[in-house]
C-alpha cells in the first residue's frame, strides 16, 4: 500500500490564500477604475498610481473631511461607500451625493487652495486612495490630458446633480421613493436587494423626513409595490 503524507497545508491556509490574492490591489487598475481617468493611456495611468496614496482604511463612521477643511486632495473610492452631506442652519442632514467604488471627490482640491464645502462621512468600512495636489500639479503641467478628463467629469457631475434636482422636483416623496428602489433593483440587476443606506440616510438622499420615509414605506407595501422585512427589500 502507498501511504500518502499528510499535505502541509490546510484547508484553512488555501482559503487565506485564495482571500489574500483576491483581495490584491493593483494601483493602476485603481486609477485605471476612476471614470474621471478613463481612456487615459497606460503610461499617464502609471504615472499617476506612483503619486498616489492607494488602500487607506476607514472605518464604518469615520470622517474623511469636515466642512471647512483645506481640501488638499482628491480622493478615490476603492472599496465601501461614503456619504457626502452638508448641514443647514438647523441642523438638518442633507445629502449632496454618494460615493460607490470607483468614484472620485474633491476633485477642485487638484486646482485651487478651496476649502471643503460639505463633508464626507464613510457609511461603510471603506479603502480610500488619493492624489495630492502639489504631487498632482507637478504631473498635469506635462499631461494636458488630465486637464481635460477633469473637466469632462466636472461637466458630468453638474448633469448629475441637475436631473437629480429637477426630478425631484416633480416627484411626490410616494413616487420619489419608487422609483429610487426600482433604480436601485435595476442597478443591482435583482428586484430582492438590501438597502444600500441606512433609512435615516436614504431620507436624506430623497429630501423628505424619516418619518415621511417610514410612512411611504409602509403604503408601498400596502400597495403590493413592495414586500420588505428589515433592510432588505423586494421590488414586486
Amino acid at each position: 500500500m502507498v501511504s500518502i503524507a499528510p499535505s502541509a497545508y490546510t484547508v484553512i491556509d488555501i482559503y487565506q490564500f485564495y482571500v489574500e490574492v483576491l483581495s490584491m490591489h493593483d494601483p493602476q487598475q485603481c486609477v485605471a477604475g476612476a471614470p474621471i481617468f478613463a481612456g487615459l493611456p497606460a503610461p499617464i495611468i502609471a504615472q499617476l498610481a506612483q503619486i498616489s496614496t492607494h488602500q487607506q482604511p476607514v472605518a464604518k463612521g469615520a470622517l474623511l473631511y469636515a466642512a471647512g477643511e483645506p481640501a488638499e486632495r482628491m480622493l478615490v473610492v476603492d472599496s465601501g461607500r461614503v456619504k457626502v452631506f452638508r448641514t443647514a442652519a438647523d441642523g438638518t442632514e442633507h445629502i449632496m451625493y454618494l460615493l460607490e467604488p470607483r468614484s472620485v471627490d474633491s476633485e477642485a482640491a487638484l486646482f485651487a487652495d478651496v476649502a471643503h464645502q460639505n463633508s464626507a462621512v464613510a457609511i461603510t468600512d471603506a479603502r480610500v486612495c488619493s492624489i495630492r495636489r502639489d504631487d498632482f500639479r507637478e504631473l498635469v503641467a506635462t499631461t494636458p490630458q488630465l486637464a481635460v478628463s477633469l473637466l469632462s467629469a466636472f461637466g458630468n457631475r453638474l448633469t448629475m446633480l441637475e436631473n437629480r434636482s429637477a426630478g425631484l422636483g416633480t416627484l411626490t416623496a410616494h413616487d420619489r421613493l419608487l422609483r429610487y428602489l426600482e433604480d436601485t433593483g435595476a442597478h443591482l440587476r435583482t428586484n430582492y436587494f438590501r438597502l444600500p443606506m441606512s433609512k435615516h440616510d436614504l431620507a436624506g438622499w430623497l429630501s423628505i423626513t424619516p418619518e415621511t420615509l417610514s410612512r411611504n414605506l409602509k403604503q408601498l407595501v400596502t400597495e403590493g409595490r413592495i414586500a420588505m422585512q428589515g433592510q432588505m427589500v423586494r421590488v414586486l
